[in-house]
């Protein structure tokens, strides 16, 4: 054999040890006359990914668990400050003529929310006739910013009545009123607390 052959068949060796020793493992177990192979990949991996995958993990900022957000936060503030509007909304429309609501009303909302509500409650009063029965409702937050959400609500009528305070005959118009209808309202952030801005129910969109 030549100096050039002896070369080429130590090259070619060396290669081959390369590639055993890149591949997967494999490990044959007779089972019942037939042979199966399993091919074991690499378990463990090298001491540089290791120190590379530790490194990582003591550095990422994003390994810190997470915090409530003040968007989050906002917008419980939001929901919570919606739902005491409808708490003093069906307050004063069970018992329109029982109290000057004006001063209630003014905690919950402003602008034209205020005006509507003061309205409505106003005219109850002046029938005279008071609500009754249950309204449900689903609030979801619409959109956000950092001084202004939006709250888009599924009212739900249900059993309520407008009822007159005389007679106790029933106001509405049962078979033509729409029983659940799309409600949104926007709220504002004033003096540190969200109140009801503007209100608008659509009879348009059941829900």
């Amino acid at each position: 054999m030549t100096v050039v052959d002896r070369a080429r068949d130590h090259a070619s060796t060396t290669d081959r040890q390369r590639i055993d020793h890149a591949r997967p493992h494999h490990r044959s177990i007779g089972r019942g006359g037939d042979e199966v192979t399993i091919t074991l990949g690499r378990i463990a991996p090298t001491t540089l990914v290791v120190a590379f995958l530790l490194s990582g993990c003591s550095t990422a900022p994003d390994s810190a668990p997470p915090t409530p957000s003040t968007t989050t936060a906002q917008a419980q503030q939001a929901l919570s400050a919606y739902e005491e509007f409808w708490t003093v909304t069906d307050s004063a429309f069970a018992a329109p003529a029982s109290r000057d609501w004006t001063e209630r009303i003014e905690e919950v909302a402003v602008g034209q929310a205020r005006e509507a509500l003061q309205v409505d409650v106003a005219n109850y009063a002046s029938v005279p006739a008071h609500a009754e029965g249950a309204v449900t409702r689903e609030p979801v937050v619409g959109e956000m910013t950092a001084e202004r959400i939006e709250i888009v609500d599924c009212v739900d009528l249900g059993d309520s009545r407008l009822v007159a305070d005389s007679t106790g005959d029933v106001l509405d118009d049962l078979e033509n009123r729409v029983p659940r209808y799309r409600f949104r309202a926007e709220l504002v952030l004033l003096d540190g607390r969200w109140v009801v801005e503007r209100t608008a129910p659509s009879l348009g969109e059941p829900c």
